[in-house]
């Protein structure tokens, strides 16, 4: 027999190598699966069987099923604009890479000023959604949270323990969401003016161009 154990939570955040986040313990666990009725899938041999599977809440706790709901859907909403936050740190590392690559293979003038101003503008993006001087864990302390942060610490607060979310919840998210969305904003633009100009320099060069992930 094998035996399959499910500890009832979604998958976690995005995260990267080296982050470095204040006050929001266990960020990166996926939210608690709420009460409901759910199913087991298993296929063996291209044959595909299921079985439903009920969750319940603990019977001592005083929150309501639609308390954990409530819970469960803005912790999902949260686990994924701190992916999305992520992400966009990830991708804008990613072209930060490839762009110092492409300028170590040519000494090229109007090159070396495109691939700055590109760096120069990813980078300015990249500092306003994590705090990119955070090398230990006590350096919080000295600089200040950014967007990634305080969404994983809101996702925090809202995860522990079983209950419906604080009433301020909702609004913060949604102001972070708005911050959020204005550095996604600029990145886009930077993708299309920037790094379009970078890439058009590497092709008057012959050199390749660098991709946007």
């Amino acid at each position: 027999m094998n035996n399959v154990t499910w500890d009832l939570r979604y998958s976690g955040a995005t995260t990267f190598p080296g982050i470095i986040l204040w006050g929001a313990g266990g960020w990166n666990a996926g939210p608690a699966a709420a009460p409901g009725t759910y199913q087991v899938r298993m296929t063996v041999d291209g044959r595909t069987m299921t079985q439903p599977l009920i969750v319940k809440r603990h019977p001592l706790y005083e929150a309501t099923d639609a308390d954990l709901v409530e819970q469960f859907n803005l912790a999902l909403q949260l686990r994924d604009k701190v992916t999305e936050a992520n992400n966009a740190v990830i991708q804008i590392r990613a072209i930060k890479t490839q762009v110092a690559d492409r300028l170590g293979k040519s000494p090229d003038p109007a090159l070396k000023t495109a691939g700055d101003t590109l760096t120069k503008n990813l980078s300015a993006i990249e500092e306003e959604i994590y705090q990119v001087r955070n090398q230990s864990g006590q350096d919080p302390l000295n600089f200040p949270i950014k967007i990634n942060n305080r969404l994983a610490s809101l996702y925090s607060v809202i995860t522990q323990g079983d209950g419906k979310p604080i009433g301020n919840a909702a609004p913060i998210f949604r102001d972070l969401v708005g911050e959020l969305k204005v550095q996604t904003d600029r990145l886009g633009r930077v993708l299309a003016a920037d790094f379009t100009a970078f890439n058009t320099n590497l092709r008057r060069l012959g050199l390749d161009p660098i991709a946007d992930k």
